[in-house]
């Protein structure tokens, strides 16, 4: 069974009482147990036990917390104040939780630890290192990548793992007076990150991967202007 279970029900029952509200214990174990993606505190104690399960809540690395399933589960057990109450459960959580990263949500998780691990994932794998000796420029930065949370599946319901992907560009230095021709200075490139799930809301790193490919766009530009110049030498001639 998890070991922050208990003390992060009685963490949050401290909070709210110093704020002159009150809660059952047992409802807070409820709420928490919702944040992290369960339905009631029995289904998570029911997987906690399956022996049959490679990972539970206790090996996660990551735990990325489901906070309208606990607002809606505050609500059906009539929890007056039920946004207020949720945010104590989140930060009793991250006070009991000393074995994992906590975060509020996966737009929380791309952006504390997702990005740059897709990032760095991406700028170390091989097939993308090929890529960039193809090309005639040298890449000294990581690639730049969306800042929005890219679609995953839903984590909460993933049964064995989990994915994250996300897609942008590396731009490269191009040296003119260098001894090769210009053949582009940009890759389109592509990461993703593999987890294992450990409970609802756990994840346990398991493998990551990239690719890129050279953005040849300058050439239809490169071809437009040209054409544009020949047209323009033949508007001259009388």
């Amino acid at each position: 069974m998890a070991t922050f279970l208990a003390p992060a029900a009685y963490a949050a029952s401290k909070s709210l009482a110093a704020q002159g509200l009150s809660a059952k214990r047992s409802h807070l174990s409820e709420i928490i147990a919702a944040l992290l993606g369960y339905r009631t505190l029995a289904a998570l104690t029911a997987e906690e036990l399956d022996p049959g399960l490679n990972y539970h809540l206790d090996d996660a690395e990551f735990i990325v917390l489901n906070q309208p399933m606990g607002i809606e589960r505050a609500a059906t057990l009539n929890q007056q104040a039920s946004v207020q109450v949720v945010a104590h459960c989140v930060a009793a959580l991250k006070g009991a939780i000393t074995h994992a990263q906590v975060c509020d949500d996966i737009s929380d998780f791309y952006d504390t630890y997702g990005r740059q691990a897709l990032a760095e994932t991406i700028y170390e794998d091989e097939d993308v290192a090929i890529s960039m000796a193809e090309s005639n420029a040298s890449f000294v930065d990581e690639p730049e990548l969306s800042i929005e949370c890219p679609p995953t599946e839903d984590l909460w319901t993933a049964v064995n793992e989990w994915k994250i992907q996300s897609d942008g560009e590396m731009i490269g230095e191009y040296d003119p007076n260098g001894d090769r021709m210009f053949n582009g200075d940009t890759l389109k490139c592509s990461g993703w990150l593999v987890y294992q799930k450990a409970g609802r809301a756990g994840l346990v790193f398991q493998e990551g991967g990239a690719g890129a490919s050279a953005d040849d766009s300058w050439r239809d530009q490169d071809y437009e202007d040209e054409q544009a110049y020949f047209a323009y030498q033949q508007s001259l001639k009388p």
